[in-house]
């Protein structure tokens, strides 16, 4: 019964047993049975993780990072991608489940349906969101402070002398975009501005059909603030296809920071969030839950938020008046 405390990490077992015990299995070059302990009701050594997309470069470094602390807590991560479509993901996490995973860890595509999380999570499973939360089930979730991120991108627009500024994006249904537009409205509202919202922007055509249509309008927006990456590198590249200089032409701020934004002319300002911190944060609150749920005890659900940084670079021009 020590031996096999020690192997699953439970935490009533005292430093001093532990050390000899593991001292005991490096000496016998001993090897879990993972599938005898699985037919004992024990659970895999495995956590699970689904995200919306594993192209997305975001999403992506979420995946490495969670792999790379699973790895080093002895745990092997079962990784896939729902495509965006929430009916796809509950259908990979009831899967995961059936594997006798330890955890998962979810970036939701949707609301998710509650009952099937309460149902998961009553089976010994624990289950931790991240980037969105799972509305609805009381489940640990760690976010990322998009509203107020938004807010100050905004208002470092209007400080810089911007009246008419534009909001453009994609995927208004997703929690972080929903968050953003609140933050721009926030601050556009509260200095008496009027909103202009476009949210069906993700491609260098949408983006330069958008800037071909308020073209040589008196009342075109001179400062936009994008909701994303993809639609940030879309605007680029259609700015300078349609020789829009940035920021004489038109300001622009995106949300979340990339590399090559201190290297393109002139460098851009963005909001920044951690992808790793923040998928760091939730594998080790993934953990500690794990441990939770082996020794018996609950606590209360847990809602991390972790800043987004405005990174003041050069493409927002001068505090002129517009």
């Amino acid at each position: 019964m020590t031996v096999s405390r020690v192997i699953n990490d439970h935490p009533s077992v005292r430093p001093k047993t532990k050390k000899k015990v593991q001292a005991a299995i490096e000496e016998l070059g001993y090897q879990r049975n993972e599938a005898a302990g699985m037919l004992k009701g024990q659970r895999a050594m495995m956590i699970g993780l689904i995200v919306p997309d594993l192209s997305d470069i975001f999403f992506a470094t979420c995946a490495n990072t969670v792999e790379q602390l699973a790895r080093e807590n002895g745990y092997m991560t079962l990784i896939v991608s729902s495509g965006h479509d929430a009916e796809l993901e509950m259908q990979q996490a009831e899967l995961m489940a059936r594997r006798n995973l330890s955890g998962l860890l979810i970036v939701t595509s949707g609301n998710g349906d509650a009952e099937k999380v309460r149902k998961l999570r009553a089976s010994g499973l624990a289950v931790v969101a991240f980037d969105r939360p799972l509305e609805g089930v009381g489940t640990d979730a760690v976010l990322i402070e998009n509203r107020s991120g938004a807010e100050e991108a905004t208002n470092h627009l209007i400080g810089h002398g911007h009246k008419r500024i534009a909001c453009l994006g994609y995927d208004d249904q997703a929690y972080p975009v929903v968050e953003r537009i609140k933050g721009y409205r926030n601050a556009m509202l509260a200095n008496g501005l009027q909103l202009d919202i476009f949210m069906k922007l993700h491609t260098v055509d949408a983006a330069s059909a958008w800037l071909k249509g308020i073209a040589g309008k008196s009342t075109r927006p001179t400062a936009i603030f994008s909701t994303n990456y993809r639609t940030s590198v879309a605007l680029l590249r259609a700015l300078s296809e349609n020789k829009m200089q940035i920021p004489d032409h038109m300001a622009l701020i995106g949300f979340d920071d990339f590399d090559l934004a201190t290297v393109i002319a002139p460098p851009l300002t963005t909001v920044g969030q951690s992808p790793v911190e923040l998928a760091k944060r939730a594998a080790k609150l993934l953990m500690d839950r794990i441990q939770e749920v082996r020794a018996g005890t609950e606590s209360v659900p847990a809602k991390i938020m972790l800043p987004a940084t405005l990174i003041v670079r050069d493409s927002c021009g001068s505090h002129t008046k517009r």
